[in-house]
């Protein structure tokens, strides 16, 4: 594997090679590029990389500019030095994303992600993905870890997820499921600002999707595909105001 590291801090740059060696002696870093322009200049002059490792805050600017200025063919991991730089958008498009000081297990557990989405052939549409993190946009896609690597789902064909103990059931709009590594949790943080709504401990709904609502206790929704899912009667109140119902 062939990666790009841009990387203001030198020993940042210095840390992470190494530590890339010591998980795979195989893996091959091309450059380490310490500004935006110098990572567009490597970008448009040299073969695509089959990973990049990319600190959000560098020298002249964030990270994201390198993505007006160049198409980026590669799957990207983001780095940041803090929390709250992990945003929605990140979370949601990105491949990965690592905190620093970066934990070698972590790392590993990231390029076990990498290596499965290359090995597949199927590249999502990256330019698309790095576009609208670069303009703050609303994402249009997912990156959901699966059991056989990492994909890109679009959000709007999200009907429903159902939590299953760490990790959760992701029904699609043409009745595939998709088993994620994540927790419910993690995909309600995320995905309540694109329409979904946590309905009761084991569902999170895509409110686009909701046929009926019928009464009871805390009521139940019946969803687009059949799947009829009991409402807490905490959640109530707050989705039929969401839903613009009156009792």
């Amino acid at each position: 594997m062939k990666v790009l590291i841009v990387e203001d801090e030198i020993h940042a740059a210095e840390r992470l090679k190494k530590l890339l060696t010591a998980i795979d002696p195989n893996i091959e870093t091309l450059a380490a590029c310490d500004s935006v322009e110098a990572s567009v200049k490597w970008l448009k002059n040299n073969l695509r990389p089959d990973l990049i490792f990319m600190d959000i805050e560098i020298a002249d600017g964030r990270s994201f500019e390198i993505f007006k200025e160049v198409q980026v063919l590669s799957p990207v991991i983001f780095i940041t030095s803090y929390n709250e730089f992990a945003i929605n958008a990140i979370k949601l498009n990105a491949l990965d994303y690592l905190l620093k000081p970066i934990d070698k297990n972590e790392l590993k557990e990231a390029l076990l992600k990498a290596q499965k989405v290359l090995s597949t052939g199927n590249r999502p549409d990256y330019p698309a993905i790095y576009s609208s993190i670069a303009n703050g946009e609303k994402p249009k896609k997912l990156a959901v870890n699966d059991l056989n690597g990492a994909r890109f789902v679009d959000i709007d064909k999200i009907v429903r997820l159902r939590a299953d103990s760490n990790y959760t059931h992701i029904v699609l709009s043409n009745s595939e499921t998709i088993i994620s590594s994540k927790t419910l949790k993690d995909y309600e943080e995320i995905l309540v600002q694109s329409g979904f709504f946590r309905v009761h401990n084991t569902h999170l709904i895509n409110l686009a999707f909701v046929e009926k609502y019928v009464k009871g206790i805390g009521g139940t929704v019946i969803m687009s595909d059949g799947a009829s899912i009991d409402v807490s009667r905490q959640k109530k109140k707050e989705l039929l105001e969401t839903l613009s119902l009156n009792q």
